[in-house]
């Protein structure tokens, strides 16, 4: 049934689709995701770069809610075009085209450009949804966009959205909705000179300067959700090219 509204609703011209669709999942999130939101009255009033632990297809909306009125882009794998619910839910939010997996030159242009321009962008950095909860070693595409744009970063945690939209493997666009206790956090704000101290001496300062990054994401999460990042400084194995840009699929 929900498929056959989708289908329908793809019908409509763009506009009236995204204002339909939006309303459509306003009041799905109202009655389904429990949401409590901490620290988002703290934020800096300029442009920020928001790093979040991505674990389902329903983070982007979650924190698109969370942010409301402000208005941030999110940067977003291709993957979500295959099929007509996931398409017609990114289309509900400002974003940027990027390509998994790939050294995508242009989203990262694309997300300083915005950045510089006075908007704020937000990233997955670990480059797709964790299958276990626990986050995955971020991708060195975000420490160029932060170093690039200058702009302040936000960490950003999330708990709960696996439950909300648990992930299908099998059938993306199949993916259901559930009564769901949500968390998002926004932490302290901070800058890559900050880091500095942390990544001094390492071998492979790009990849220890994002998960420098990371491991502020994971301080506000509980243990359980911290995975790579749990216990303090570890990580450093890069895990993509320095020219990667972290998809979100």
């Amino acid at each position: 049934m929900l498929r056959l509204l989708f289908a329908l609703m793809s019908l409509l011209p763009r506009n009236p689709r995204r204002y339909v669709v939006r309303g459509l999942m306003h009041a799905v999130w109202g009655r389904l995701s429990h949401a409590k939101v901490y620290g988002v009255k703290d934020l800096p009033a300029g442009p920020c770069l928001f790093i979040c632990n991505h674990l389902s297809n329903a983070d982007g909306f979650t924190l698109y809610r969370a942010l409301r009125p402000r208005r941030v882009v999110f940067l977003a794998g291709v993957k979500l075009h295959g099929t007509v619910m996931t398409r017609l839910a990114a289309e509900t939010m400002d974003t940027i085209d990027i390509t998994p997996n790939s050294p995508d030159i242009e989203a990262l242009r694309r997300c300083v450009e915005l950045l510089k321009g006075g908007q704020s962008v937000l990233i997955f950095p670990e480059g797709g949804r964790s299958r276990t909860g626990g986050m995955i070693q971020g991708k060195k595409g975000v420490g160029l966009i932060a170093k690039r744009a200058g702009v302040p970063i936000v960490p950003v945690a999330l708990t709960g959205t696996e439950k909300l939209m648990p992930i299908n493997d099998a059938d993306m666009g199949g993916e259901r909705l559930y009564h769901a206790d949500v968390t998002v956090t926004f932490g302290p704000a901070f800058r890559m000179e900050d880091l500095e101290p942390e990544v001094a001496g390492a071998s492979d300062t790009r990849q220890a300067l994002v998960d420098a990054m990371m491991r502020r994401v994971a301080m506000l999460l509980p243990p359980r959700y911290q995975g790579v990042y749990a216990g303090g400084p570890e990580p450093v194995a890069p895990t993509a090219p320095s020219s990667a840009v972290p998809p979100s699929a």
